[in-house]
């Protein structure tokens, strides 16, 4: 019996000795501590605001100098909200508009305004001077000797044709965080603005399709998408971008407490964030029997084809020339990107490198549409190594990445056949 006393009573003892932590340390949280959990910061450059068709969008006429990258890359805004030097001020004579569309990849984060694919690529098509003709019938010159022409008779003659190419002009509409549907809807925003003649949609394999689990696609009363509302990324009052994490708790201290907790189940590898919570990567890359695998994955691919349609048949109803990018993720091209993710879900012989691509190019293939896969050509580079961000973590691509991309889509738009 006098066990027993001595157990109740310490019993007591430690859960009032408990409660009174928890109250102290609840109101410690409470009164001292700067505490929300609602909002963390994703992009602190200040170009963003509200938008009622994609959630967010970039602020016309703004800059900054402040934001992602090492150093602090160059960024500016036009009038219409393209990542560009110049504004659109009405179409110029036998100018022709190309309008780039995609996420993060085509915005160009972590580079310098000059060094994006982007800008790179107009400069690809809009070469000084075509190639000059030669005219074999006329006589040498003097001046032949010196520009080291062939022994036979020939000169080179500029004819009109020489300098009647139109002018591309290249616009960058690419957004961070955006996917399918944004796409889709950027498009007919700028087919509203401006004649196109062309339309390049980069899509980015890793997260375009796994981003969809956080787009709520609204459509009008002719089953149309008209609105893209994100459920996590919004602009805030000081034109940052922000990312929706969890609502305020009721508790701090049992939140406290919760994520402390959490942190250790992970550090024991008890449990994995990833399995709970499938990151917006690897899924597409994985078996449905790996724990990583999302099973809502295949809702995404359904709903992220029918984008790539909506894309295609809007383009076409509207003689825009369409043609989809295909961008790789790092550590598909080369194993040494393996080394800035500190966990991997995955063994090498537990995911499937080339399934994104597969899928896509499947569907394309079927439906007829354009499309470029960088990947055959990034791995077969011998400096593939140097083709992406070597930071914890950041699958973007360098400055040579964006240079090899704006070589590979130019040399793609001048096939030929086009």
């Amino acid at each position: 019996m006098q066990t027993l006393k001595i157990l109740f009573w310490n019993v007591l003892f430690l859960t009032v000795f408990g409660a009174l932590c928890f109250a102290g340390l609840e109101f410690y949280l409470r009164t001292y501590q700067s505490f929300s959990t609602e909002t963390v910061s994703a992009v602190g450059v200040p170009i963003f605001e509200k938008d009622g068709l994609n959630t967010y969008r970039h602020r016309p006429g703004s800059s900054a100098r402040n934001g992602y990258g090492i150093p602090a890359p160059e960024i500016k805004i036009n009038n219409l909200g393209l990542r560009d030097s110049v504004d659109f001020e009405g179409n110029k004579d036998n100018q022709k508009n190309l309008l780039l569309i995609g996420d993060s990849f085509t915005f160009g984060t972590g580079v310098d305004q000059s060094e994006t694919f982007g800008e790179q690529l107009q400069g690809s098509l809009n070469p000084k001077l075509k190639p000059l003709s030669f005219d074999s019938e006329m006589p040498r010159g003097g001046l032949s000797t010196s520009l080291n022409l062939p022994s036979e008779a020939g000169t080179f003659a500029l004819s009109t044709t020489d300098f009647a190419a139109p002018d591309w002009q290249v616009w960058n509409a690419g957004h961070i965080g955006y996917s399918v549907g944004q796409y889709y809807l950027l498009l007919k925003k700028y087919a509203d603005l401006m004649p196109l003649d062309t339309v390049v949609i980069n899509i980015f394999v890793a997260n375009d399709i796994t981003e969809l689990r956080r787009k709520n696609w609204l459509k009008n009363n002719q089953g149309d998408l008209a609105q893209v509302q994100d459920l996590k990324v919004f602009a805030n009052a000081d034109n940052k971008l922000e990312s929706r994490t969890s609502v305020v708790p009721k508790s701090r201290a049992w939140h406290w407490l919760n994520q402390r907790m959490q942190v250790l189940k992970y550090k024991l590898e008890l449990e994995d964030p990833e399995f709970a919570d499938p990151t917006l990567t690897w899924p597409v890359f994985l078996d449905k029997q790996h724990p990583a695998w999302d099973p809502k994955l295949p809702r995404y691919w359904t709903r992220f084809f029918q984008g790539l349609q909506l894309i295609d048949d809007y383009a076409r109803d509207n003689n825009i020339e369409t043609h989809f990018v295909l961008i790789p993720m790092d550590v598909q091209v080369d194993e040494s990107y393996k080394s800035k993710y500190a966990r991997l879900y995955f063994d090498d012989d537990a995911w499937n490198k080339n399934r994104p691509q597969t899928e896509i190019m499947n569907f394309c293939a079927a439906r007829q549409l354009s499309c470029l896969d960088l990947l055959p050509v990034f791995r077969a580079r011998e400096d593939r190594a140097d083709l992406f961000f070597n930071y914890n973590a950041d699958p973007h691509f360098d400055v040579l990445g964006h240079t090899v991309t704006a070589k590979l889509i130019a040399d793609y738009l001048e096939r030929p056949e086009l």
